[in-house]
């Protein structure tokens, strides 16, 4: 389309507003004067939005709700038009967009499989190719010859998602629809994903999980009132995203504690090595951790700092106590890790004060600060133990 390559996408200066408007007709005032009432202004969904993908591109959007995140998919996949500008999409592109978008709620799963294809392009004896795999995929089971109009949202995704991924698409356009599956199916999707990926699909993800994001997608578009606010690798577009929701000022959660213990971690922060509040971390990156402690009316002596750092399953996977002497009032303390020793995930920092012979319970804590790192494609766990490769020569075998 538009002399674009196979899997390339562009929105050039794109703009859609929707008018929203009050509808009297089901009211006896609206039978007898005839007209609606007048409306709100129209929302602004897209702002004159620049985009450019490349082919093979994986570009994960995200906002706020109402930023524009399913108006730009739904233009892209030329189900709703553009007022001004131009959108284009270079090869086949299948989309996910809206639970049993295109199924016909009489037909059972199976017939459903052979309609969306149709609508595809494919024909009957591509989609006969491609069956077993399809129903395989989607784990449905006998269901597959039931009428759709009796699954589940997470059925209709199983079904949804399984056609959409053995389409053989250039453009693949993902909207939240993942989210409603339950989680080990998220991962069997989010590795199909990957697997269309490896053989050159553009995609374009819609998602509120940076986890999903991280991992699929190198490039990230954040949308803001209908307009581009950042477009930047992963990493610096999540961080960018977080802060703009007001979770990446390294605000945290306090614990509540009963009556009677003497002191208490108040405040808890982290810090990057320029000294800005940050949650989204590189690993070997520096990370400062900063808190306040504060004793509970009268000064106590001696008292102790525990941090602990816990993975996605909640296990400890480091921990450390300071003592730190008298507090009287309100004493700050900082911990500065030189390099962040942790692969990509989702992570939780856990601080709590101890006082003179209190019993350290592990599982309190004063205050919680969650924080991601970003993941590398050449290493997973938990422990970033990289390290360098070396490969000698062949030895020659005398004969």
């Amino acid at each position: 389309m538009g002399g674009l390559d196979r899997g390339e996408i562009v929105l050039e200066h794109a703009s859609r507003s929707f008018s929203v408007r009050a509808d009297n007709a089901g009211t006896l005032k609206g039978l007898l004067i005839g007209r609606s009432a007048p409306g709100p202004p129209p929302v602004q969904a897209l702002r004159d939005v620049n985009l450019h993908v490349a082919p093979g591109e994986t570009l994960g959007l995200v906002g706020r709700n109402g930023a524009g995140k399913s108006s730009t998919l739904k233009v892209l996949a030329g189900i709703i038009p553009l007022q001004h500008g131009r959108a284009a999409c270079g090869g086949r592109v299948v989309s996910l967009l809206e639970l049993g978008a295109g199924f016909g709620r009489d037909f059972s799963g199976r017939e459903n499989i052979y309609l969306n294809s149709a609508l595809y392009g494919l024909g009957r004896r591509e989609v006969e190719e491609r069956l077993q795999d399809i129903i395989a995929f989607s784990e449905l089971g006998d269901f597959i010859d039931v009428p759709v109009r009796t699954y589940s949202s997470g059925m209709y995704v199983r079904l949804g998602f399984a056609i959409a991924a053995h389409l053989d698409a250039d453009i693949m356009l993902i909207d939240e629809v993942l989210a409603v599956g339950d989680e080990s199916f998220q991962r069997k999707c989010l590795r199909r994903i990957s697997e269309q990926i490896a053989t050159g699909t553009t995609l374009v993800l819609v998602s509120h999980d940076a986890h999903s994001i991280e991992r699929v997608c190198e490039r990230v578009v954040v949308l803001e009132a209908g307009e581009v606010a950042c477009d930047a690798p992963t990493a610096d577009g999540l961080l960018h995203y977080h802060r703009q929701m007001g979770t990446g000022s390294g605000e945290t959660a306090s614990v509540r504690r009963p009556a009677g213990y003497p002191v208490e971690v108040v405040q808890l922060g982290l810090r990057d090595a320029d000294g800005r509040a940050a949650r989204l971390f590189h690993s070997g990156d520096v990370v400062r951790v900063e808190l306040d402690v504060a004793a509970r009316g009268v000064a106590v002596e001696p008292v102790r700092v525990r941090l602990e750092v816990r993975d996605e399953e909640g296990r400890a996977v480091f921990r450390t106590t300071q003592g730190v002497g008298r507090v009287d009032g309100r004493v700050p303390i900082a911990f500065e890790i030189a390099r962040l020793a942790l692969l990509g995930g989702d992570y939780e920092l856990a601080a709590r004060a101890l006082g003179d012979d209190e019993a350290d319970d592990l599982d309190r804590a004063d205050r919680l600060a969650a924080f991601s790192v970003a993941r590398e494609p050449e290493a997973d766990g938990v422990a970033d133990l990289r390290g360098t490769w070396e490969l000698g020569t062949r030895a020659e075998v005398a004969p």
